[in-house]
């Protein structure tokens, strides 16, 4: 076989895993399609780290877990699983470029994609005004207006981030309030750089060559209002990255994997880690444990397996 486990997903609970596996003794691939260090390369502070008193950059926790890895021989390589197989003897994975490699387990922990509006213009503006990297891209807006499609926890804390390039951060929540943190909305309503609007929602994103604007429309009265704006963040929630997996591992009725309290899967040497799992809870210092505990049970199937 190529390796005795592959990994699938970069982020916090994937790398965690590799790193445990490799720091055994053991030939670790991961795989992850865009990036290693994951969703929270993009978040500028996480203030709720166990074992830190004030709030820990997001890129620099992230950066840390990838410098881990490396040090500890975990095969990194940018792929797109788009296929996962089990056989008697071993574990097949499939990327979409052709590559293809052999395992002993694998370990899914491929996170969350950001959930799309579904709007016109959305699709047609992507990489022409349509953010998805605040850290990457908020610079590119400096003294521009910029909407903000969602205000939970995610939306709020990049409108944050934003407002200190943009000249106007609308924020835009179809729900009749925020539902982010109240430390989070309290610091957002005494931004002056941040317009929030509730009960509305974008049901269009407009432009040229590029995005100029979003039509707003009210819930309670159906009006709609042109926004002119230069970029558009969309965080209207996020889903579970497994619809390659349909009718591979159990999902739930949400998408996410249904895993086992030994981060078990009900394919044996499959194990699940991280935001992608059912009832997850969503946070960094889970997905740490959890690709800690999906490693150790990987560990255990591996050692079974040599005696």
């Amino acid at each position: 076989m190529d390796y005795d486990a592959i990994i699938v997903g970069g982020g916090a609970a994937g790398l965690s895993a590799g790193t445990h596996l490799s720091r055994a003794g053991y030939r670790v691939l991961l795989l992850d399609k865009e990036s290693f260090g994951g969703q929270i390369m993009n978040v500028e502070w996480i203030e709720d780290f166990p074992g830190s008193a004030v709030p820990v950059s997001g890129a620099v926790l992230g950066s840390g877990l990838v410098n881990e890895a490396e040090k500890c021989d975990v095969h990194m390589q940018l792929g797109e699983v788009v296929e996962i197989e089990s056989y008697s003897g071993c574990k097949s994975v499939r990327c979409a470029d052709g590559r293809g490699y052999t395992s002993s387990v694998v370990i899914v922990a491929g996170g969350l994609r950001p959930r799309k509006l579904g709007v016109p213009g959305e699709d047609r503006f992507q990489d022409k005004g349509m953010i998805h990297c605040t850290l990457c891209d908020a610079g590119l807006y400096d003294g521009q207006a910029v909407a903000v499609c969602g205000g939970g926890h995610a939306g709020v804390v990049e409108a944050l981030y934003l407002a200190n390039h943009a000249s106007t951060v609308h924020i835009i929540e179809a729900q009749s309030g925020l539902s982010a943190p109240a430390p989070l909305q309290e610091r957002a309503y005494a931004n002056p750089g941040i317009e929030i609007r509730c009960g509305a929602e974008v049901v269009e994103i407009v432009g040229d060559r590029f995005v100029t604007g979003v039509q707003v429309q009210s819930a309670a009265t159906g009006q709609r209002e042109l926004l002119n704006v230069s970029g558009v963040l969309v965080r209207v929630g996020f889903d579970p990255a497994t619809e390659y997996l349909e009718g591979v591992l159990s999902l739930d009725d949400r998408g996410g994997i249904v895993a086992n309290d030994v981060s078990e899967t009900n394919v044996p040497g499959i194990m699940a880690a991280g935001d992608i799992r059912s009832e997850s809870p969503r946070k960094v210092a889970a997905a740490v444990s959890e690709g800690i505990s999906a490693a150790m049970r990987a560990q255990r199937l591996l050692q079974m397996a040599a005696a």
